[in-house]
């Protein structure tokens, strides 16, 4: 086997590691509260308010119904609404409400922190290089 092939195989590895433990600390400091979805909804929707579901679908490249769930979960929970356009009232949209806000402001505060205490045993300089090369395999 060559070393270039079992270096990829060893990151290969490593890489699942690491990004099964980031989504299990992920989802404990989501508290079963709200899922990853619905987080990424919120932000989604923090950036550009309001958004049609069809605009929602095709920005996460999945179903309608898969995000006509998650928005059913979330109005549900009080974190968006829905609301008939006021140029169309055939378009239904979605906007986030201040309770969605300040969720997502939480939220983002313990993901932070979570991050900043992970990545805390790296010097400034290898974080600009994981970084760079993250970039890199965009």
């Amino acid at each position: 086997m060559s070393e270039r092939l079992t270096i990829f195989l060893e990151l290969e590895k490593t890489f699942f590691q690491v990004f099964r433990e980031f989504k299990k600390d992920i989802k404990r400091i989501l508290q079963d509260d709200i899922t990853g979805a619905e987080d990424t909804l919120l932000h989604c929707l923090s950036e550009k308010n309001p958004q049609t579901i069809t605009e929602l679908s095709q920005d996460f490249h999945v179903s309608v119904s898969h995000i006509t769930h998650v928005v059913d979960q979330l109005e549900k929970k009080g974190l968006v609404e829905r609301k008939r356009s006021v140029q169309d009232k055939r378009v239904v949209e979605v906007y986030i409400t201040p309770l969605g806000m300040k969720k997502m402001e939480t939220i983002d505060r313990k993901k932070r922190k979570y991050f900043q205490e992970k990545f805390n045993n790296l010097t400034t300089e290898e974080l600009v290089t994981l970084l760079r090369i993250f970039r890199k395999l965009k």
